[in-house]
């Protein structure tokens, strides 16, 4: 033969049992790679979470620092 020309093989069907591993290999894994996903997204919306209560305090104790600022110069403007 030529080795320069290819030749077709016939493709052959996988067998039923070996279908029917590698469709619940695949089906596990991406169960896996989803779970990971969701908890990753999961995990992300916790931190928000956290750093916009942070930072609703944060504003909260500034908002106390000005009104008491404004307090003490009403009280510097009157004397």
């Amino acid at each position: 033969e030529d080795p320069a020309v290819e030749t077709a093989e016939e493709a052959k069907e996988p067998a039923e049992t070996d279908i029917n591993e590698l469709c619940k290999d695949m089906f596990s894994k991406m169960a896996t790679y989803l779970t990971g996903e969701l908890t990753a997204t999961s995990e992300d919306y916790k931190l928000l979470e956290n750093m916009n209560k942070l930072t609703s305090l944060k504003y909260l104790e500034m908002k106390d620092i000005a009104i008491n600022i404004s307090r003490n110069l009403k009280d510097l403007n009157q004397k």
